[in-house]
């Protein structure tokens, strides 16, 4: 039982990277690096 939360905590964190990966992507694509660059720089100041 334990290696079955354990698979799907891995799945769901693999399904994580891969949305906020195809999300940076298409951030990218329709506003260009200039936007993905402030989104950065808004959160880190």
């Amino acid at each position: 039982m334990m290696t079955g939360w354990r698979t799907a905590l891995l799945w769901g964190a693999v399904a994580v990277v891969v949305a906020a990966t195809a999300l940076s992507f298409v951030l990218w694509g329709l506003n260009g690096p200039a936007y993905l660059v402030d989104l950065i720089a808004a959160y880190c100041l």
